[in-house]
């Protein structure tokens, strides 16, 4: 009990820091909820995204809840990390390279009995980072746009194994967090009145998500598995804050005149209902094949009654793993994993009847720590997003992943005083 409640007490404390980073330096996380986290362990980011199916007793898998009960008994499954991401964006004129770095997830998984597994943790859901400079040559006044903010979520799921290799899992998520949107006309003539738009949007709400988990074992050796998850249709309550005014610079300082617009508005967030399923393949400890699809239905998205015009996404993603010999003594590099994968994904982004695709190669390792049940995963993540066509922005990146495992034991009652 003592450690659920210390880590009730971490996570409270990662929750204040995770929602004040700027995980992104993106123009497009200026639409919907920003840019979505998809991908945010690198263990599952080395297999392009891929682990609808993927169960393990010594991994935790938040994205299917369902895989809970793959926990052994008395076993308590703890992770964390970070990553860092170099963005390269264009357009047919100029280029700029910008760096971002964020904490990743924090989660931990234990078994509860032989048939029921649970896992709680905290993770980022979506990111808003941007500045944005244009021209209006006729009013000569400069335009300028900026955003920052983000979303996590902490949830709490469980699964139950009904029958030998078939399990159900029910995921609770809770979103919290702000989004903030701010523009600026500044005008060359000092005799004209400048003027600035501040809007923040805060949401809190709940939301749940379905897990289905099903294993087959083909021989000793071979297992093949298929994974499926749906979420709910969710309103998620939030609170938009509107303020406009004019202004005038004193020094380096904006010093405001008058208030044209203040205040607050009550509502909702309708966010869309996604389905996903996946298989895995595995072959021993040796070989591992991943493979995902899903849909999300982000043209029902809105905001406050306002819709972005986003367009329904799709996402295709698979990878492998290979470990050469899992009980090696004498040759440490044949215990680590080696892991390869890629995606393809229509982006909800949709610009004149342009849907923006995302294209992205991975890769990774799982490193086990020697004499100890800790491991290491690293990932690299290699992409485009968008193109440089109809005034569009296209983005090239590389993201890197790191975190840090341990495979604990505890409820183990004591032989000896």
């Amino acid at each position: 009990m003592n450690k659920i409640f210390s880590l009730v007490v971490i996570i409270s404390g990662l929750a204040l820091q995770t929602s004040a980073q700027i995980a992104t330096s993106s123009p497009y996380s200026r639409f919907g909820l920003g840019d979505l986290h998809e991908n945010v362990l690198p263990e599952f980011s080395a297999f392009g995204g891929a682990s609808t199916a993927f169960n393990n007793s010594s991994t935790v898998n938040p994205n299917n809840p369902a895989s809970f009960t793959s926990f052994k008994p008395n076993s308590f499954l703890f992770s964390t990390g970070g990553w860092h991401k170099t963005t390269r964006m264009q357009n047919k004129t100029e280029e700029h390279t910008v760096n971002n770095n964020a904490f990743s997830h924090l989660i931990v998984g234990f078994p509860l009995s032989e048939k029921w597994g649970a896992s709680m943790g905290m993770l980022p859901y979506s990111s808003v980072g941007y500045e944005i400079n244009a021209r209006d040559e006729d009013y000569n006044a400069d335009m300028n746009y900026f955003g920052d903010g983000g979303i996590s979520k902490i949830y709490f799921g469980g699964a139950y194994e009904p029958i030998e290799n078939f399990s159900i899992g029910l995921k609770a998520s809770y979103l919290f967090g702000g989004l903030n949107r701010r523009k600026q006309l500044i005008f060359d003539d000092e005799s004209f009145m400048n003027s600035r738009a501040n809007s923040t949007i805060n949401l809190k709400g709940y939301y749940y998500e379905l897990g289905l988990l099903y294993k087959h074992n083909i021989s000793e050796e071979k297992q093949i598995s298929f994974g499926f998850t749906t979420n709910n249709d969710s309103k998620i309550r939030s609170k938009r804050t509107e303020l406009v005014e004019s202004f005038e610079y004193s020094g380096f300082f904006e010093t405001p005149k008058d208030t044209f617009v203040n205040k607050i508005e009550w509502g909702d967030v309708n966010l869309p209902k996604y389905v996903c399923g996946g298989l895995t393949y595995r072959n021993g400890k040796k070989w591992l094949f991943v493979a995902d699809y899903s849909i999300q239905n982000w043209s029902d998205y809105s905001l406050l009654d306002e819709s972005d015009d986003l367009a329904n996404s799709t996402r295709i993603s698979g990878g492998m793993q290979f470990t050469p010999d899992f009980n090696s003594i004498t040759k440490y590099y044949k215990r680590m994993d080696y892991r390869l994968g890629g995606s393809y994904s229509n982006t909800p982004l949709l610009f004149d009847g342009n849907q923006l695709q995302e294209m992205s190669v991975s890769f990774g390792f799982g490193i086990p720590v020697k004499k100890s049940r800790t491991k290491y995963d690293f990932s690299c993540t290699i992409g485009k997003r968008g193109i440089t066509d109809d005034n569009l922005i296209k983005e090239q990146f590389v993201r890197l992943g790191l975190s840090v495992s341990y495979d604990g034991i505890w409820f183990v009652k004591r032989k000896y005083d």
